[in-house]
């Protein structure tokens, strides 16, 4: 670095905090692009080397949040796991080289990443099912838990605008996401609409805890419960947001132009296994645990609003 100097870096995940310590008397302004441990969102069992690889046995314990509010920039971060805590003191290094001179700081916290080219891409599950004709899909919780997701070009344009505008986000942390918080149904339906399936597709509800042929898929599995970042920093920017149908739609597109073949890397990623006939499996045992609820002979029920029906003298 001896002699080089830079008006702008950009550096994420990874050796985040050691860039920056070497960018140190180097470079005026650093985009530092990270992850959102916020308290209770992240799986203790994502934040260690697989099982496969480590020898070690990984707590699957499921967690259920209680809160639904976004979260905000200035809640303090958990570090959960080992690197939990890396994350906690990149995080705070960073801020306190900001404080102190080094550089200004910017701090860009991403989560959940779709669209083309993304590492380990969730939306592959689900394609790839609906592909190898696969109707039936398995979301946890109805598919109705709620999470703040971000389309790649969303992404590079928050980036660009914080370093086009540098007084305005020099010191800033921003959460980054599309401006519509996403649920696991809607997303698997609008998938299937962009390959024309969406009336053939059927959502079939298992407990989070039970459902484990989703959770490469769903997201979160072992920290059950809403995950909405509360992005209204971002207004500092000169930034707009590009829909999720637009988004959604050109990542489909392009697996369709780029199909992944079976065992391809990004599978290994996702960690799916793909076993239809275990998913078959689940279903028997669910539609069968429905034909034995509707069978129950419950007391006839009713509904009527609760005011009164006043009438006339």
């Amino acid at each position: 670095m001896k002699g080089r100097y830079f008006d702008v870096a950009i550096a994420q995940y990874g050796r985040l905090r050691l860039v920056a310590q070497a960018l140190t008397g180097h470079v005026e302004h650093v985009i530092a692009i990270a992850g959102m441990f916020y308290p209770g969102w992240i799986d203790p069992a994502a934040t260690v080397r697989p099982s496969s690889e480590s020898g070690e046995k990984r707590d699957w314990t499921m967690a259920y949040l209680d809160e639904a509010r976004a979260m905000p920039e200035d809640m303090p971060l958990d570090p959960v796991g080992k690197f939990g805590a890396r994350v906690v003191e990149t995080d705070t290094a960073i801020r306190w080289a900001h404080q102190h001179g080094a550089f200004d700081a910017t701090i860009l916290r991403y989560p959940r990443v779709y669209g083309p080219r993304q590492p380990g891409a969730a939306e592959w599950s689900i394609i790839r099912r609906l592909l190898d004709g696969r109707r039936r899909i398995i979301v946890p919780e109805g598919g109705f838990l709620v999470q703040s997701v971000l389309y790649v070009e969303n992404a590079a344009r928050i980036v660009l605008a914080a370093i086009r505008d540098r007084s305005a986000s020099a010191g800033q942390i921003f959460n980054c996401a599309d401006d519509e918080p996403l649920s696991l149904r809607k997303w698997v339906r609008s998938i299937a609409a962009v390959l024309g399936l969406e009336k053939e597709v059927e959502m079939v509800s298992a407990p989070a805890a039970l459902a484990k042929p989703a959770w490469p898929y769903a997201r979160f599995p072992l920290t059950t419960g809403h995950h909405i970042l509360d992005t209204s920093n971002l207004s500092r920017l000169a930034y707009s947001s590009t829909p999720f149908a637009y988004g959604i739609q050109r990542t489909v597109e392009w697996y369709l132009a780029n199909p992944k073949e079976r065992g391809a890397a990004v599978e290994a990623q996702l960690r799916d296994s793909f076993r239809y006939d275990l998913e078959d499996r689940i279903f028997s045992i669910l539609d069968r645990a429905k034909l034995d609820i509707e069978a129950i002979e419950f007391p006839e029920f009713d509904m009527a609003h609760p005011y009164a029906h006043p009438k006339r003298s």
